[in-house]
């Protein structure tokens, strides 16, 4: 049996070999206190015209070694403090190297870091007069074009829109196309181009199909339709009983639908394109009805109070005060942008109508109103552009009727009434006017005929002013103290349809504008006479 060999020796050795290899491989790398393979890091080159910028993460070092290549030729930056440099006047279309080396504070050089960047021609500024045309067939205009070099225009679809070497177009049939404008650049700058969007549009547009009705709420009903190709922007028109003809009551963008108030009648919609102040139409659709809830409403044979409104309940829209002999609000009109107010004069001669912006409840007019008397009762018409104001209330006996223009507030006229009356009301959705005193109800035509008679129910043997609202009389009572009441009646058929309690104060006049109710309340007390607004649009529409 051989013997073994002893490799305790070789072990030795083989440690030893390794201690001394690991004490060399410090050695190596150390060279007095500082780690020489230190490495500048961070380099970033930028071009800035005819200039490169280069910078680094800063070290602690005496100074950084900088090198620059260009094609084969090397040339050596002198000794850089800082850690940025301007490389200045620079060749266009050539490639760069910049190589950074930092001179650490033992003399030594550390390892280095190196970046390349090709120098490219400057942006070319394109500068346009135009960058898109909206316009009609046969419409023409000039796109003014500047930069450095050669400019030159072509159209991408010739069918569209045509254009010459000047930058002359002419636009040939409805559609959409690109006028390219392109600058040729020069030695030291760049080609460019940009494009001009040119949407042609046709001088009738198609007309609206597919106009459908939907009930959405008691409120509310939804009108939607197909998309008109190039519509801008859609009216939505409802017959006027007043004119006969089609009145824009919604304009719609970017929109085939839109809720509105289900206000009964005939509706309408047309397409139209808008162009700066020029537009172009297309045929309305054909008709869609909206039936009301007004006349399937439930009546009642005794009171019904449908619900108690409050300050809680209520919105206040303003507080409103007269000055001098007109010192209490007497009647509230709707007009197309304002809440006209009428106030008492305690002569019976006069009076005034102040007009509150409805956006923003500001105070815009305040005119003097001769033969204006009590003004118990107001009511406008957007059709004849009048205010009419009925004088009777208790120990005033008058039949008489003043109307004032609806811009200046000037005296219109004088009439008799066909009966007494102490509140008056224009319902727009039937070109119907209301006439209400005591316990009776007239609904006249414009020549103020009457028409029909309704008998209401009598809460009190005075009543204060009127409003109407989509075939419905509102009536407003006050029976004493803050008992304050309005009644509703349907105009077609005098059917009581129930009532709100508005126990706050002393009301003086209600109407409704766009489905919510507009109360005036007199109240000595709390917060004086205000204006006051559902926050919500009636359920009966």
């Amino acid at each position: 049996m051989k013997n073994k060999p002893d490799l305790r020796g070789h072990k030795a050795f083989v440690a030893l070999l390794i201690a001394c290899l690991a004490a060399f491989t410090v050695l190596a790398f150390v060279e007095g206190p500082e780690i020489i393979t230190k490495q500048v890091t961070g380099l970033s080159l930028s071009q800035d015209g005819f200039t490169i910028n280069a910078s680094w993460d800063e070290m602690n070092c005496r100074g950084y070694s900088v090198t620059v290549t260009c094609e084969g030729k090397k040339y050596n930056v002198p000794e850089v403090k800082e850690n940025h440099i301007e490389l200045k006047n620079v060749a266009l279309e050539k490639n760069y190297n910049v190589r950074v080396t930092a001179i650490l504070n033992s003399g030594k050089d550390s390892r280095p870091a190196d970046a390349d960047i090709r120098a490219e021609k400057l942006p070319n500024k394109l500068k346009l007069s135009i960058k898109k045309y909206d316009g009609f067939k046969d419409d023409s205009f000039a796109i003014e074009a500047k930069g450095i070099g050669d400019i030159a225009f072509a159209s991408e679809d010739e069918g569209v829109a045509e254009v010459d070497s000047e930058g002359n177009v002419k636009l040939l049939k409805k559609g959409h196309a690109n006028i390219v404008v392109s600058v040729s650049g020069d030695g030291t700058h760049m080609p460019a181009s940009k494009n001009v969007r040119i949407t042609v549009y046709p001088k009738e547009l198609k007309q609206v199909k597919g106009l459908k009705v939907e009930n959405t709420s008691d409120s509310m009903a939804k009108l939607s339709w197909e998309p008109v190709d190039f519509a801008t922007e859609y009216c939505v028109m409802k017959k006027s009983l007043a004119t006969g003809k089609p009145e824009t009551v919604k304009k719609v963008e970017g929109n085939t639908s839109v809720e509105i108030v289900r206000n009964s009648g005939e509706y309408t919609v047309m397409a139209r394109a808008v162009i700066g102040d020029r537009s172009a139409v297309g045929k309305a659709s054909e008709t869609a009805k909206v039936r009301g809830v007004t006349e399937d409403m439930k009546s009642y044979s005794s009171w019904r109070n449908l619900k108690s409104l409050n300050r809680t309940s209520l919105d206040k829209f303003r507080a409103v005060r007269g000055d001098g002999g007109c010192r209490v609000p007497q009647s509230i009109s709707v007009t197309r942008d304002s809440y006209v107010i009428s106030y008492v004069n305690s002569s019976g001669t006069a009076g005034k109508l102040i007009s509150y912006r409805k956006n923003d409840g500001e105070c815009v007019d305040i005119s003097d109103c001769s033969s204006m008397g009590h003004a118990n009762g107001t009511t406008f018409n957007p059709y004849t552009n009048k205010f009419y104001v009925v004088k009777t209330h208790k120990g005033i006996r008058t039949r008489s009727c003043s109307t004032y223009d609806g811009t200046s507030k000037e005296l219109a006229g004088i009439f008799d009434l066909p009966r007494q009356t102490s509140g008056i009301a224009y319902d727009e959705s039937n070109n119907k006017f209301y006439l209400s005193k005591g316990n009776e109800i007239y609904v006249c035509d414009t020549d103020f005929n009457v028409e029909k008679f309704i008998h209401k129910r009598i809460r009190y043997n005075h009543a204060q002013d009127i409003g109407g609202y989509n075939g419905i009389v509102f009536v407003c009572t006050w029976v004493s103290g803050n008992n304050s009441y309005i009644d509703m009646y349907r105009a077609s058929d005098g059917a009581y349809l129930g009532g709100y309690d508005v126990s706050f104060g002393e009301i003086e006049s209600c109407a409704v504008d766009d489905g919510y109710l507009i109360i005036l309340m007199n109240n000595a007390s709390g917060d004086g006479d205000c204006i006051y607004k559902t926050k919500e649009r009636l359920p009966l529409y």
